[in-house]
């Protein structure tokens, strides 16, 4: 069984409002070069109000907005980072001090110093065929971003950066605890993907496993656990609740936005000041 709702969150309840309002928005004034719902989640706007929930929450804890990067490549306030199998990484969020513009600017300024990095993902139609796609995508992004801190990329290695990962997506009511099937032709499962699969069915071929929310959890639960992210946060919202409040759930308390602000503030003001 999939942990209980609480629905008593509401700290991205204007997050929330903006995605559904720019997805609407973006299916009205785009073309559908690469299919409907995909044109919509490559705008970047559809995550802004997230983005704008984590800048407050750092000014507000006394992060000089002058240190909190979140700009595409070519934009004055670029996040782009080095990276280890590739150039350079565009994170959603990123904080550092002494950033190196501002070093050239300022000789008094020491090396900079990476304090946070945060990587969002949205979902809307087409849970299934598209999940496997973020998950490998951002086991992939958190490897580099790791590859790159051990290379010293990142000039230092303590601190220690703080990499987080939001995830916001659209599921119909009860379409969280819906078991999908799984095939295991060749070799079993990991038993954590068996879900409540009965003993006697184990062999077969095919058995209804966790929902595709519940397996986002063991990923995020596991990628924290081998240190990939140092935070995590799991929201899922749909049309009947889009307009109520709070506007999305929270399926697993562990993997909330409170949670997930809460992790990465006690980091920035441990190493930030």
């Amino acid at each position: 069984m999939a942990d209980s709702p609480v629905n008593v969150e509401v700290i991205f309840q204007n997050a929330v409002k903006h995605w559904w309002k720019s997805k609407r928005v973006n299916a009205k004034g785009i073309g559908k070069a690469q299919g409907g719902t995909r044109d919509q989640n490559l705008r970047g706007d559809t995550m802004d109000g997230f983005r704008d929930a984590i800048i407050e929450t750092l000014t507000e804890i006394g992060v000089r907005k002058d240190d909190i990067y979140y700009g595409s490549q070519l934009s004055t306030l670029a996040s782009n980072l080095p990276s280890y199998f590739r150039a350079t990484k565009n994170w959603d969020v990123v904080v550092c001090k002494n950033a190196h513009h501002k070093r050239v600017s300022n000789k008094a300024l020491g090396e900079p110093v990476l304090l946070a990095a945060v990587e969002f993902k949205s979902q809307d139609k087409s849970i299934g065929n598209n999940q496997n796609n973020r998950i490998e995508e951002s086991i992939g992004n958190a490897h580099d971003f790791w590859a790159s801190y051990e290379n010293n990329n990142f000039l230092h290695l303590t601190p220690r950066p703080w990499l987080g990962y939001l995830f916001v997506g659209r599921y119909a009511a009860g379409e969280e605890n819906s078991p999908v099937k799984i095939t295991q032709p060749i070799i079993p499962v990991d038993p954590i993907f068996e879900g409540n699969a009965s003993k006697a069915r184990l062999s077969a071929t095919f058995f209804g496993g966790p929902s595709y929310a519940q397996r986002y959890k063991i990923f995020l639960e596991r990628m924290i656990a081998k240190k990939l992210y140092d935070g995590a946060c799991f929201i899922v919202t749909h049309e009947k609740i889009a307009k109520a409040v709070p506007n999305y759930s929270v399926l697993f308390p562990q993997l909330s936005g409170e949670a997930f602000l809460d992790g990465l503030s006690r980091y920035i003001r441990a190493y930030y000041f």
